[in-house]
């Protein structure tokens, strides 16, 4: 009886010890305290400070707090070299501290020296182990923020430094400025140096016109490109950059003067050029003219005739392109359309929370077409995809991030 007595004991006091861990892997954050305060702490302490600007309606701001704050490498990290605050933006000091750090999104995960001047930045949701990349910087001396910014400014200009510079203007979401940078930077290359290994990184993550005499250069020699840097990337990197911006212009809705001399030469370019991939771009391009004239007839022609020709290879952008028909166009002929485009679509795709999404897109096209037992079914298997992904652990969650490769090799980090 007491053998067992003690094995009870023993198995208590480990849960015990396992609930009490557990409840330790947070960052230790002050709360409520005035930034006055904070910062005669840090100077006490000798310490850096950690501020999660945040505000009370911001969803990522709660992942990062539920998920991110929590994890145990997270935690340790900056309890160990921060003095850690909480301040919510929109009330009390928050509101003029917001002014004078120039939040302009959430969350911003700002990093301060003792003496209170910010010297590294980080805004929107990230997950643990980049958030704990991106953190680290802070305390670097050769990659926080503000030393990157004084080394650009006194005239450095190396392809490592220039990467790094980069990187902490995409983290700090100084948007304008990453794009006139890295347009300066880039448009000074030679061709020569534009084939050199030491500038792919930079020219794989923000080299993002594809309107450019360089990078229009790349394309067309696409093959030495390639061979330094790997068939895959450079294909996915060329592709890619002019992919989305074609999607941006599908997007347009009027606000600002299209760029039609910009897309008119995008377009000449693809005709002329020997690029493999120039069918399907001009294809796209085309899709985007009709669309934008209303020729609904033209519109749909092409982009079947993409679609069953395989141009589009992506279930998910089969998807896409029936949720524009869906939301945009009130037909019986082009729903029917677009369903035959998400069955094709359905039985191609193997990944479980894209078929949910795919599911859900067939659940409203069915119901528009006066299907109503159809589409209850498709509901259905749509909620039962989703909870398999919920499961698995594949479930997309509309979450904003800003995604970025920090310092080293990117395909190793």
């Amino acid at each position: 009886m007491k053998i067992k007595t003690k094995k009870i004991i023993i198995v208590l006091l480990l849960l015990t010890s396992v609930f009490i861990n557990a409840q330790e892997a947070q960052i230790n954050f002050i709360k409520s305290a005035k930034w006055e305060k904070v910062l005669k702490k840090a100077q006490k302490q000798g310490k850096l400070i950690f501020v999660d600007a945040y505000t009370t309606w911001c969803g990522p701001c709660k992942t990062m707090d539920k998920k991110v704050f929590t994890n145990k490498e997270v935690a340790a990290f900056f309890n160990e070299n921060f003095v850690n605050i909480k301040i919510d933006m929109e009330k009390g000091e928050g509101i003029q501290l917001a002014k004078d750090w120039n939040i302009k999104a959430y969350p911003t995960l700002l990093y301060f020296n003792k003496m209170g001047e910010i010297v590294h930045r980080v805004v929107g949701f990230h997950k643990a182990k980049e958030f704990l990349t991106y953190s680290k910087m802070a305390i670097d001396e050769n990659l926080m923020a503000i030393n990157l910014q004084k080394r650009f400014d006194a005239g450095e200009r190396g392809s490592a430094f220039m990467y790094d510079y980069l990187v902490s203007l995409r983290l700090g979401y100084h948007k304008e400025l990453e794009k006139q940078v890295s347009k300066d930077y880039l448009s000074s290359l030679s061709n020569e140096d534009l084939l050199k290994k030491e500038n792919w990184k930079i020219i794989k993550y923000f080299m993002q016109n594809p309107c450019t005499k360089s990078f229009q250069y790349l394309v067309n020699n696409i093959d030495e490109v390639a061979a330094v840097n790997g068939v895959e990337e450079v294909n996915n990197k060329l592709y890619g950059t002019i992919d989305e911006q074609i999607k941006k212009w599908a997007y347009w809705r009027g606000d600002k003067p299209f760029e039609t001399e910009k897309e008119n030469n995008l377009f000449k370019f693809l005709q002329a050029s020997n690029y493999q991939k120039s069918p399907i771009l001009i294809a796209k391009i085309l899709v985007n003219r009709h669309k934008r004239s209303g020729d609904t007839d033209k519109y749909l022609a092409v982009l079947d005739h993409m679609i069953q020709f395989n141009l589009v290879s992506k279930s998910t952008d089969k998807l896409q392109y029936a949720m524009d028909v869906i939301n945009t166009i009130k037909s019986d002929v082009a729903w029917a359309k677009a369903l035959q485009w998400l069955n094709i679509a359905e039985n191609e795709e193997t990944r479980i929370e894209h078929k949910a999404r795919i599911l859900e897109a067939k659940s409203k096209i069915l119901t528009k077409l006066g299907d109503k037992s159809e589409a209850e079914l498709a509901a259905l298997e749509a909620k039962k995809a989703d909870k398999e992904a919920e499961k698995a652990g594949t479930k997309i969650h509309y979450i904003p991030a800003i995604k970025m490769i920090v310092g080293g090799d990117p395909e190793n980090n």
